[in-house]
């Protein structure tokens, strides 16, 4: 008999901690490549990644199932101290492409080239190389176990429906 997954109306808080460190981390290892590049740059990056959260919490988190609760990432909590609930219906409607992701995808690419230049005109530095590595190593072996086995599959919402979901579930079926 075939063991049925715990569906989370509230993540426990190891999870919630778990997953904040690890993707911290690369937000972490972005800006300190952006920082040794200059002062500005390193601003302008954590000012997008800021935007980018706050998107996130304004667009999803105030019309997902877990508003006001502990989701796996716990923005549902923090997303009902700054917004208003938003109307499920539209975390429903909505479709996500390839697009929709770049925002993502940028906070890892950017620093990433940079990381190269900064090696490539300034000399070999371990920990730029390391913070180069982490996010990189985040894309392909961590995210598939954090989003995979500890949140995705245990989600309230995605039960429901979730774009993401049917986003990646869509990639997977075409393989």
């Amino acid at each position: 008999m075939k063991n049925k997954l715990k569906i989370y109306d509230s993540y426990p808080l190891w999870i919630i901690i778990l997953a904040n460190i690890l993707i911290l981390a690369v937000y972490v290892a972005g800006a300190y490549i952006m920082f040794r590049l200059s002062l500005i740059t390193g601003i302008l990056y954590v000012a997008y990644l800021v935007l980018l959260e706050r998107h996130f919490f304004k667009e999803g988190c105030t019309c997902c199932f877990y508003y006001g609760k502990l989701c796996a990432f716990g923005k549902g909590a923090i997303a009902a101290k700054f917004f208003k609930k938003g109307d499920p219906k539209k975390f429903c409607e909505r479709k996500l492409g390839f697009k929709d992701f770049i925002p993502q995808i940028l906070v890892v690419l950017i620093p990433l080239i940079v990381g190269i230049a900064l090696l490539i005109s300034r000399g070999f530095n371990l920990l730029i190389l390391i913070a180069m590595i982490y996010p990189v190593f985040s894309w392909f072996v961590i995210n598939p176990i954090l989003y995979g086995k500890l949140a995705c599959i245990h989600c309230k919402q995605g039960s429901i429906c979730c774009p993401a979901l049917n986003f990646f579930l869509k990639k997977e079926k075409k393989k």
